[in-house]
């Protein structure tokens, strides 16, 4: 009896104290569970607020990007930003846009007088260069003011004006056809005379005789390339080079960037009058003529003839 009695107290003994322990355990365990959601919650928090701000940071930066580029016309060739480093560069020069007029000779001879070119961009504009050339030009007047004087542009718009006045009334009178007779007057120290060939809608590059012993040749308004030329006899023959004047990288420039340079000095085009208004073009080095031409297939850049521009052409 008395080992029943010691076993039944053991067992109570052991009973009580499984019960006094049972809170402790279920306590501990809820508190574990309740620390993983807490951590969770944390977590999850945590995370929608680095996507939040990850979110407003990009259209911050979007909106930045997109007023500085449409409004301010940064990203583009000319605006505030590099009218002033032109301006440090000694490069004054008013930012045009549209096509060349029929006077823009003596314009630029006007413009050359004060110590400033005009600059013919083209007609191909998007907004954000319409509206970075505004402040291009705006700080390169206000450069100019401050060295030639208030209301200096106000008087110099007004002489523009004036050519323009005086072309209209040159214009109604019935003009003269251009044409030449010889190469010597084509590449006279006074004359000028652009000549292009021209297909439906596509044009082949632009021939300016203009500078002496070098020909001016142009893609864009945007994008000139100059060749050194020399006479021989009835005969001008130019000589390949890699002299390009231009911010964009167009196909041809793609092209001409990947020739060898053992053509450089090569004469590589000879022009020859076949009638007072058409040059006709002679190839020599025909395998590169042949990849820059092939490197467009809207445009024909050499073609085998060139006709002069009566009213210019760019």
């Amino acid at each position: 009896m008395l080992i029943i009695k010691l076993a039944r107290a053991n067992a109570l003994r052991d009973f009580r104290c499984q019960f006094k322990l049972a809170p402790a355990k279920v306590s501990s365990n809820r508190y574990r569970s309740f620390k993983r959601q807490h951590q969770k919650l944390t977590t999850e928090q945590t995370l929608k607020r680095k996507i939040t701000y990850g979110l407003l940071t990009l259209l911050l930066i979007g909106g930045l990007y997109f007023v500085l580029r449409f409004a301010f016309g940064l990203f583009t060739p000319f605006n505030f930003w590099s009218a002033g480093q032109d301006i440090k560069n000694g490069k004054i020069q008013i930012v045009k846009i549209g096509e060349m007029p029929l006077n823009f000779e003596q314009k630029q001879k006007l413009a050359n007088s004060y110590g400033l070119n005009f600059y013919l961009f083209g007609c191909n504009v998007s907004t954000d260069i319409i509206n970075g050339t505004e402040y291009y030009n705006k700080k390169i007047v206000d450069h100019l003011e401050s060295k030639l004087g208030a209301g200096w542009w106000t008087n110099f718009q007004n002489q523009l004006d004036s050519i323009d006045n005086a072309e209209t009334v040159i214009t109604e009178q019935p003009t003269k056809r251009l044409s030449f007779k010889s190469v010597s007057e084509i590449v006279g120290d006074s004359s000028y005379s652009t000549w292009v060939n021209l297909r439906d809608s596509s044009a082949s590059l632009a021939l300016h005789f203009q500078y002496k012993d070098t020909l001016a040749v142009s893609y864009s308004p945007e994008c000139w390339l100059m060749y050194p030329y020399k006479l021989d006899g009835n005969k001008i023959v130019v000589y390949w080079d890699n002299n390009i004047d231009t911010k964009y990288d167009f196909d041809i420039i793609k092209a001409i960037n990947k020739t060898d340079n053992k053509y450089l000095g090569q004469p590589f085009m000879v022009l020859e009058l076949e009638n007072d208004t058409t040059f006709r073009a002679t190839y020599l080095l025909k395998e590169l003529v042949k990849k820059i031409n092939s490197s467009s297939k809207e445009r024909v850049f050499f073609p085998d003839k060139y006709e002069i521009a009566q009213h210019g052409f760019l």
